[in-house]
């Protein structure tokens, strides 16, 4: 996979994370959980990319893919207890999941962008 595609790759799922959790927080009790779920899956995926990506590749910036990951695991924490907890700590703890999905986003961001500038001076 080219760095560019690993960029484009790691953005999409940051978005997605992002949005999902987002609307996570907008819904009631009953309507939360589904949506949580998809939160910690696209999570998942999106640790599984960056992980495989950052350890083997000059396309992800390690330190911030480091940071994001750090962050995606206390989404993941943070989730797995909303699963759990009732209508008020769940709609508590999404709006905890928000804030580490926005950090997750820019980190992302700052390692694809910084990852592609190394590439892209590799190249030249």
């Amino acid at each position: 996979m080219n760095p560019n595609d690993v960029a484009e790759r790691v953005m999409a799922q940051a978005r997605d994370l992002q949005s999902q959790v987002a609307k996570a927080t907008t819904q009631a009790a009953e309507q939360m959980k589904p949506l949580i779920q998809q939160s910690l899956d696209t999570a998942g995926q999106l640790q599984k990319t960056l992980s495989e990506h950052a350890s083997k590749s000059a396309s992800l910036n390690q330190e911030y893919a480091n940071k994001a990951l750090g962050h995606i695991s206390e989404l993941m924490k943070i989730g797995s207890e909303a699963m759990r907890a009732n209508a008020e700590q769940a709609r508590q703890m999404t709006q905890a999941m928000m804030d580490h999905a926005r950090k997750t986003t820019e980190n992302a961001a700052s390692a694809a962008s910084a990852g592609a500038r190394m590439g892209a001076d590799k190249e030249g």
